[in-house]
């Protein structure tokens, strides 16, 4: 009997909590987002499934306007431009996902022990992220690039490059002003090990701050990776890529071919604008003071 209020009492909260979240501007722009998200990342898993055509290959005239049969048109190959763009969205997910988990697994572990152990160790690692932090993204990204190559790892490792020093300082500054909280010296004083306090008690207090450093990356990954295979710095044809769709169809915009640079364009900003709208609602939700301090 116990157990069953237990679990009515556990159902009823979380109820309501959804409830709160959809009712707030904050929820119903991380719903919005999501919804986004959901949609591409469909796309991307179902993509054999709903592509009409191979995207590698020739399905039709070159230059098509989009029609009935190629509701994108065609591109100067005579690829259809409506399954590059569906097959697009997995490289730009795959990579972004990856860099963003590369980015995550070097500068949570680093903004940890910087900001938790101090000392010389904490200036070496500030001075080494900042010295990386104030380089611009982009140039960034684009020198790792052309020192690694094209590929999916060797791209999404030149974009975790750029973010890593991102959640290095946004761990290190919250851990700095956690670790002299009531409940670490409490920990300290029977005797907790380090590593204890550090994963149990800290590491549990800047997660969601994670989370939404994580979303707004994601957008800034797609932005950076479509940059570089606008670039030829990214991945190799004929494999569908956004970035290298756009670079393709800007040399015939002249010729008013404007679907071909369109649709991959529209998909950049929407998928882009996703993750923005997500990032943004789950940080106001997250942190409702920053709103009001606004």
């Amino acid at each position: 009997m116990d157990r069953t209020v237990e679990v009515k009492f556990l159902s009823a909260s979380i109820g309501r909590a959804f409830r709160k979240f959809f009712r707030s501007g904050s929820g119903k722009m991380a719903f919005t987002g999501a919804v986004i998200l959901i949609i591409f990342l469909l796309a991307a898993v179902f993509a054999e499934q709903i592509a009409p055509y191979d995207p590698t290959v020739r399905s039709g005239k070159a230059f098509l306007s989009p029609n009935s049969e190629h509701i994108f048109g065609t591109d100067n190959l005579g690829r259809d431009m409506f399954s590059r763009v569906l097959y697009g969205s997995r490289i730009a997910l795959l990579i972004a996902f990856i860099a963003v988990l590369i980015a995550a697994a070097v500068g949570i572990p680093l903004g940890l022990l910087s900001g938790y152990v101090g000392g010389p160790l904490d200036r070496v690692l500030v001075l080494i992220m900042d010295a990386v932090y104030s380089f611009p993204g982009l140039i960034l990204a684009i020198a790792v690039a052309a020192v690694l190559g094209t590929g999916v790892i060797n791209i999404a490792v030149s974009i975790a490059v750029v973010y890593a020093p991102t959640y290095f300082r946004v761990i290190r500054n919250q851990v700095s002003s956690i670790k002299s909280e009531l409940y670490v010296e409490a920990a300290k004083a029977i005797g907790a090990k380090n590593w204890t306090i550090l994963l149990r008690y800290v590491l549990p207090n800047v997660l969601p701050s994670v989370v939404v450093v994580l979303s707004m990356n994601l957008a800034d990954a797609i932005m950076v990776e479509a940059g570089l295979s606008f670039l030829g710095l990214g991945i190799a044809p004929p494999t569908p890529d956004w970035g290298y769709d756009l670079s393709n169809g800007q040399r015939f915009i002249l010729m008013n071919d404007w679907w071909m640079i369109m649709f991959p364009g529209l998909a950049i900003i929407v998928l882009v604008l996703g993750f923005s709208l997500f990032s943004e609602g789950l940080n106001e939700y997250l942190n409702p003071n920053v709103g009001e301090r606004e």
